[in-house]
């Protein structure tokens, strides 16, 4: 038969403490939060900084053509979208700009585009014809305009004077050297292709659009998209469709370490039961001092500020694995130091092994992403398992006889 045995004395006092100290740890929590916050404005800072002498994340957008039509009493303007083909061929060039401790990527980004407008009407006279870019200080070299298969020199940044003749379809080409940061978008008008290439590595794409076709080539990365115009027809309803490569990963160091800042109560209090846990069922050898709790639990924190300021220079993988390790060995070091003076070495064993448990499942269920629910759940079950099973001989009502 297994032997019962007596909760200490005192046991509600204890748990009224430890949750007193996870609420004053909250606090500590919300305070590492707006550390992180005010970390991820340095960094935008930065990049402000470099898009000034740089240029921002550009969007390269198709041709339009404007008509002015005359009427007795104003004039009014006419915009005619009729693109038929759009295909534009980039090739980009990506680099580290340094901006204090950031990396902050840029890009120069030669483009050669051409379309095809399809004019509604036999429009004659003067016309004014754009490709749009979003900010034009990103522009290198002048761009060489071809409209209506001639070359276009009165041209004012990326507007153009022209004449029409009443043609029916009117080709246009543009090329140009434009720089930009962290991002590159492409609108989808009318049948649109678009073939980049890259001596970079691109972490992700987003947009309305993915990739036909990413591969690796000799001298880089190669993406290719092919959207038809039935799918851009639906650009009234939605807003202007497009596509975009991010040279820098959007999920960045300090979006990893605000989701391992959410489970730092729960991970705390995990830290806590098993502590307490110990001393229900050790008989009252040795009594953790509510102090001592609080430095436990203040040790708990620091892991957060180490793992923030370590990952600013290495990659955020290495940085967990040093900031994990640190405080494991301080919290299982201090228990097998002072809590159990060195009485007791399975103990500082064990709470080392959960915090080790601890935070490889932290690590896992922030990288889940889509499955972390999944796993945090799964992981608290097994947890009060656990608990029930440590704590199953424990006489709760006894403590007065202790």
């Amino acid at each position: 038969m297994n032997e019962k045995i007596a909760a200490p004395k005192n046991t509600m006092a204890k748990i009224y403490t430890i949750i007193g100290f996870l609420i004053a740890l909250s606090i500590g929590l919300a305070c590492i939060n707006g550390i992180i916050s005010d970390r991820m404005k340095f960094k935008n800072e930065a990049v402000r900084n470099v898009e000034k002498t740089w240029g921002k994340a550009q969007v390269i957008g198709a041709g339009k053509l404007e008509y002015k039509i005359k009427t007795d009493k104003k004039e009014t303007a006419s915009y005619v979208y009729n693109l038929k083909t759009v295909t534009t061929k980039a090739e980009a060039k990506i680099e580290l700009k340094k901006k204090g401790i950031y990396d902050v990527p840029v890009y120069t980004v030669k483009i050669n585009q051409k379309g095809e407008f399809n004019p509604a009407l036999d429009l004659k006279g003067a016309a004014e014809f754009k490709f749009i870019v979003s900010d034009p200080r990103g522009f290198i070299s002048k761009p060489v305009v071809k409209f209506n298969n001639k070359i276009v020199n009165n041209c004012n940044s990326y507007k153009c004077n022209v004449v029409l003749n009443g043609e029916k379809i009117i080709p246009y080409e543009v090329e140009y050297t434009i720089r930009g940061t962290q991002s590159l978008t492409f609108d989808a008008i009318g049948t649109s292709e678009t073939y980049l290439t890259t001596n970079h590595w691109v972490p992700e794409y987003t947009g309305d659009f993915s990739p036909v076709e990413h591969k690796q080539i000799q001298d880089g990365y190669y993406t290719y998209w092919s959207v038809p115009e039935a799918a851009t027809a639906v650009e009234d309803k939605y807003g202007n469709l497009s596509y975009t490569i991010n040279f820098i990963n959007t999920v960045d160091v300090y979006r990893m370490a605000e989701r391992c800042v959410k489970y730092g109560f729960l991970f705390i209090a995990l830290t806590f039961l098993a502590f307490f846990v110990y001393e229900i069922i050790n008989k009252n050898k040795k009594r953790i001092h509510p102090f001592q709790y609080s430095l436990i639990g203040i040790s708990m924190l620091i892991f957060y500020l180490l793992l923030l300021s370590i990952s600013e220079f290495i990659d955020f993988g290495f940085a967990y694995l040093i900031a994990a390790l640190m405080t494991i060995s301080l919290i299982a070091s201090y228990t097998y130091f002072v809590l159990t003076n060195k009485e007791d070495k399975k103990f500082p064993l064990a709470i080392g092994g959960i915090l080790g448990v601890i935070y490889l499942y932290l690590y896992i269920t922030i990288n889940l992403e889509e499955f972390s629910l999944l796993a945090g759940s799964f992981g608290l079950f097994f947890t009060i398992i656990a608990v029930m099973y440590a704590t199953r001989n424990v006489e709760w009502y006894k403590e007065n006889q202790q």
